[in-house]
């Protein structure tokens, strides 16, 4: 190229500037006219130069990409004969609706379909097509539908060292499926980058996205020396969420770590082992709220099973009941109702804050095939009784968030819920227990009384249109509460 360059300046001193020095001053050239037809002249024969691969055969082309992917990255690819090239932004071919294949020469299966694939190549040496190297790949618009089992052989093609050239991916789709095909997830790509970095000597991989109508950024970092380390960093803004994890492999079959969890103003702090497919976890510093809490646990991945238990210490019991409005929308995103989990999750509770209706509590949730209930949830007061959830689901009814349960308050003590309640002498009747089924709307914070027992007895219309009084629940209070319940007491004839 730069002999070209040479030779060509030589032509223009023995041609046009000669004729200038021959016509005496009669044709004259000025500096930046000589400037400016150099700067031509050169930019034609880039262009020219540039344009070189349009005469490459593509059956040559299509062969030579492929092999070149699959050496370079990793990646096999099946491509079409649809192929263009095109000089700007730089020099590429365009390929409409190729393949991405995992697997083993003999059993290789389509993950992904590219409608648009761009391989950016090297201008060094476009005389020589057998030179041709590749710079970077663009994908656009790709479906990727990837399995259970794929997420193991991607997992070790990421612990081998990436390309220190760039693969890019802008507005596609991952569909995360089952092993039987069902759709787990979505998570829609804006756009994403994979390369090796030489100066971290880091594998990085990085996606902004959106998955169940929440947006977030994800950070994947692996540095594979004399041990296996990978970081991996979730961030979704919308929900005030971060999720931060950094685990070391010890070998194929176990590794250790550490994950924490920002949401709101708690942070979750872990440390946990794998062997094989089960992970046990205990907290180490949590902060609930700037409240320390305890929890451990085990969690199996395939198919995902929690069992958690929680330890809140001296906790306000109250504010568990407070619904923050992020963690209702993660509720609402209809995540937890999924017939793939299984959750069982234990948390206990005590305050010595005066005035508390109860002292301690033992709240359950459980998730089993997408329902939710929390039957066995117990709160108890030391000196009346204790309050018990049974029969319980949680159910979405007109993209309503509706709770059906039945309240079991089995009463210890009915003289110390009287002088609880301010009950008048003539409206003390010995109860022993309370059955009260109701319905609550999370989006409206009402409560639909269905069915009220005393002591077995079923109460009527009577008693329903009092306890209605309880059904906006953004007005009720501990006085309010007292004079209803009086009411009730001294209409049941016990």
């Amino acid at each position: 190229m730069k002999q070209i360059v040479k030779n060509f300046n030589n032509l223009v001193k023995k041609t046009i500037f000669k004729v200038e020095n021959k016509t005496n001053n009669k044709f004259i050239i000025s500096s930046f006219n000589k400037f400016l037809i150099t700067f031509i002249s050169l930019l034609f024969l880039y262009l020219f130069y540039l344009s070189i691969p349009i005469l490459y055969k593509k059956s040559w082309i299509q062969k030579n990409i492929e092999i070149q992917i699959r050496n370079e990255f990793k990646i096999n690819l099946s491509t079409s004969s649809d192929i263009s090239y095109r000089i700007l932004p730089s020099p590429h071919f365009l390929i409409q609706n190729s393949k991405i294949l995992l697997g083993d020469s003999k059993n290789l299966k389509s993950i992904a379909d590219v409608k648009t694939l761009r391989v950016f190549i090297s201008q060094k040496n476009f005389f020589n097509k057998e030179k041709m190297s590749l710079k970077k790949l663009l994908i656009d618009k790709a479906n990727f539908s990837l399995l259970r089992k794929e997420f193991k052989i991607l997992n070790k093609h990421s612990k081998r060292q990436f390309s220190n050239k760039k693969i890019k991916i802008n507005n596609s789709n991952i569909f995360l499926k089952d092993n039987l095909s069902e759709i787990i997830a979505i998570i829609k790509i804006d756009k994403a980058a994979l390369f090796f970095d030489n100066e971290k000597k880091l594998n990085l991989f990085k996606l902004k996205g959106n998955t169940f109508g929440v947006p977030f950024v994800f950070d994947f970092e692996n540095k594979n020396n004399s041990i296996d380390n990978t970081k991996i960093n979730f961030e979704a803004k919308s929900l005030n969420l971060n999720i931060f994890n950094e685990f070391i492999h010890e070998d194929s079959s176990s590794s250790f770590g550490k994950i924490i969890i920002s949401i709101l103003n708690s942070t979750f702090k872990t440390k946990y082992n794998v062997k094989e497919k089960l992970i046990t976890f205990t907290s180490d510093n949590t902060k609930l709220n700037n409240s320390k809490i305890n929890y451990s646990g085990k969690l199996s991945i395939n198919p995902f099973d929690l069992d958690l238990n929680i330890n809140l210490g001296n906790y306000k019991i109250f504010q568990l009941f407070n619904l923050n409005p992020i963690f209702k929308e993660f509720i609402e995103s209809k995540l937890l109702f999924n017939d793939n989990l299984s959750l069982k999750i234990s948390a206990l509770a005590s305050t010595n804050v005066k005035n508390q209706i109860f002292q301690n509590a033992n709240i359950n949730l459980n998730i089993v095939n997408g329902k939710i209930n929390f039957d066995k949830t117990i709160l108890t007061n030391d000196d009346i009784g204790l309050l018990e959830l049974n029969k319980s689901n949680l159910y979405f009814e007109n993209d309503k968030l509706i709770l059906n349960t039945n309240l079991f308050l089995d009463i210890k003590n009915s003289d110390r819920l009287f002088s609880f309640l301010n009950t008048s002498k003539k409206s003390r009747k010995k109860i022993k227990n309370i059955l009260i089924n109701l319905d609550y709307d999370f989006s409206s914070n009402e409560i639909k009384f269905n069915k009220v027992k005393i002591d077995n007895r079923v109460l009527g219309d009577q008693f329903l249109n009092i306890i209605e009084g309880f059904s906006n629940n953004n007005s009720n209070n501990l006085i309010k509460t007292r004079r209803l319940l009086n009411k009730l007491l001294s209409i049941y004839e016990g």
